[in-house]
Order: structure tokens, then C-alpha cells, then sequence
């Protein structure tokens, strides 16, 4: 199997375990706060990927990597889950949600300025994608979408959470080809998780994983290896190997698994409006990742 069919493998992969991290965050959520839940993901995923990065330490460029991955930790470990999480308190999921799935749109356009061309074909599959995900999101109402001016202050924060996390994502352009993607993860994760952790005290969040059923703690199991350290790793491969702008458009297929999986693992109804929203959004990913690469890059240690 070739390189980029690998990063594509890797990427449905990655849509699939996000999808999961969904069902498992309402079943880790019922009994912890938002905050608490969030520091202790990132926390325990920053240690177990803490001795794989140390093993791979003599392949990692620090000072050449260091700018990417402090914009890295700043802008996806700390503004965006602060931004996101406060957007929820002043708007509805469903306008998060929205503004929120903006993202891979934001990091396409600004794909250039890491030099990624900017193709029609690249364009009009991402608006594709986003179409179909707007399509799920709102199960088919798009009225849903004159209430974004509603609530000004809450959609200017997850618009902002947006703009945060495609930075986020074009900053790992520069990261993966100087340090092991087991590094970049566990660094990420690690400045997040001291600052949500931090935010989090007042509501003692270990007192609340002492408290936490089996279930709970299973549930958020699944979010550090499989969700955190898992997806992490092959998303960062997906951008080394395919770049950030193919990488990105995997992220739409997330709302398409996720009901998917309520309808198989909770019952939820499986809406019309799902179906054909996902049909746009598979449709959106298959013209993205059919452009031609236009450059081989050099290999680098993924581990």
C-alpha cells in the first residue's frame, strides 16, 4: 500500500474514532464537567505518548520545530478549547457546531501561506463537504442558519474557535517535518491539559475521576488511546504525507459517522436529511483527495 493511500486509510480511521469520541463524551460528561473531562483526556494522553516521544528524541529538531509547535500548543491546546467551551455557554450546539465545522474551509483558503496551492477542485470539493455537514448538523433545516446572528457574542467565539484551530492545523505543517509526531502530540496535549486543568480546579476534577462509574471511566479510556493518541498520530501523518489541505476535509465525515453510530450504538433516529447531507459530504472528500499531489516530500520519523 502506498504512502498516501495509507494517510487516506489512516484519516477514515481518524473521522471514525472522533465520530466515537462523541458517543463516549456523553457518557463521560453525565458525570464530569466539560473542563474536568477535557484536562484529564489531554493529561493522560500527553502521558502515554510521553515514553514514546522520549524514545524518538534523537530524531526531533526542537529549535527548527519550535515556533510551529508553539503556535501548536497556544492555538489548539489552550485558545481553542477555552474559545469553544465558551461559545457553548452563550449560543446553541447546534450554531457551535456550524461555525465550528467552518474550519476545514478557513484552512484551505489559508493553505497558501504554507505552500499548498489553492485548486478549484479543492475548493469545490471542500464546499461540498461543508454543505453536507451543514445538511447533518441542522437535519435538513436550514433556517437554523438565519439564527447565527442571534446570538452575536457566543458565534463570534466558535467562529473564533475556528480560525483557532485551522492555525492550529497549518502550524502542523511545520511541526511534522522536524520532530516524531509521538513528540508533537505529547507536547500539545500536555501544555493543553495544564491550563484546562487549571481552569478546572474550582470544580476538583479529581475528586470527580475518583467519583466516576466503571462506565465512565471506560468511556473516557477510549478518549485518550483511541480519540487523543491514536487519531493524533494519523492525523499528523495524514498532513506530513497528503498536506493539511486533503488532511482537513476528513474532519466533515465526523458528523456523518457520528449519527451514524447514535443510530447504531444509541438508538437515535437515523434522519433522511443525514443521508443525503453524508452522500455530499463523500462526495466533497472524493474530490478533494482525487487532486493530483503536486509534490513528493521527504520522509520523516512518524513515530
Amino acid at each position: 500500500m502506498s504512502p498516501t493511500a495509507r494517510a487516506y486509510l489512516g484519516l477514515s480511521c481518524t473521522s471514525l474514532l472522533w465520530a466515537g469520541a462523541f458517543i463516549a463524551g456523553k457518557v463521560v460528561t453525565a458525570e464530569l464537567t466539560p473542563l474536568a473531562a477535557a484536562g484529564l483526556r489531554h493529561m493522560a494522553a500527553a502521558l502515554v505518548l510521553l515514553p514514546f516521544a522520549w524514545r524518538m528524541r534523537h530524531a526531533a529538531n526542537l529549535r527548527a520545530a519550535l515556533p510551529s509547535l508553539a503556535i501548536m500548543a497556544v492555538c489548539g491546546g489552550v485558545l481553542y478549547q477555552w474559545a469553544f467551551m465558551a461559545a457553548l455557554q452563550r449560543t446553541s450546539a447546534t450554531n457551535a457546531a456550524l461555525l465550528v465545522a467552518l474550519n476545514p474551509a478557513i484552512t484551505v483558503l489559508l493553505a497558501p501561506l504554507v505552500g499548498e496551492a489553492l485548486t478549484a477542485r479543492r475548493v469545490t470539493g471542500i464546499l461540498l463537504a461543508l454543505a453536507g455537514a451543514t445538511v447533518v448538523i441542522t437535519h435538513g433545516d436550514l433556517a437554523m442558519l438565519a439564527g447565527l446572528a442571534a446570538t452575536r457574542g457566543g458565534d463570534l467565539l466558535a467562529l473564533s474557535a475556528a480560525c483557532l484551530w485551522a492555525v492550529f492545523n497549518l502550524a502542523s505543517r511545520g511541526a511534522v517535518a522536524h520532530l516524531p509526531h509521538s513528540m508533537t502530540n505529547a507536547i500539545t496535549y500536555g501544555v493543553g491539559s495544564l491550563v484546562t486543568l487549571s481552569l478546572a480546579m474550582p470544580d476538583a476534577p479529581f475528586a470527580q475521576l475518583g467519583a466516576a462509574s466503571e462506565h465512565a471511566l471506560a468511556a473516557l479510556a477510549f478518549l485518550v488511546v483511541f480519540a487523543s493518541v491514536l487519531a493524533g498520530q494519523l492525523f499528523l501523518f495524514g498532513v506530513h504525507t497528503v498536506g493539511v489541505g486533503r488532511t482537513v476535509v476528513f474532519v466533515y465525515l465526523v458528523p456523518v459517522l457520528t449519527a451514524l453510530l447514535s443510530a447504531a450504538l444509541l438508538a437515535e433516529p437515523l434522519l433522511r436529511s443525514q443521508v443525503m447531507g453524508g452522500a455530499l459530504v463523500l462526495l466533497g472528500v472524493w474530490v478533494t483527495t482525487r487532486a493530483p499531489v503536486a509534490a513528493v516530500e521527504p520522509e520523516v520519523v512518524t513515530a
